[in-house]
């Protein structure tokens, strides 16, 4: 039997997280797209300042995505407590 642990904590994790990024046909028209225009931009404004940007960029979505990530575990410990309080 499964525990909630090893449902989510394995070693193959990464590699099914791979997996099923690479089966979405948009992901790889939007990475596309993404690095034609990063392109564009870096040769207009530069390399250090685009440099400069991106760093920047990944920073906010970094923490963005951590914060979205600390709120979905909230709400799973609020689900987890509620189903066994119910059970």
């Amino acid at each position: 039997m499964n525990t909630l642990p090893s449902l989510f904590l394995n070693e193959t994790v990464i590699e099914n997280i791979e997996e099923f990024c690479a089966s979405d046909p948009e992901l790889a028209k939007t990475k596309q797209g993404f690095y034609k225009i990063a392109g564009q931009i870096e040769e207009l404004a530069g390399p250090g300042l685009y440099d400069a940007f991106e760093k920047s960029l990944w920073a906010y979505l970094s923490r963005t995505a951590d914060l979205y990530y600390l709120y979905g575990l909230g709400l799973r410990q609020e689900v987890l407590r509620t189903i066994g309080a119910g059970g």
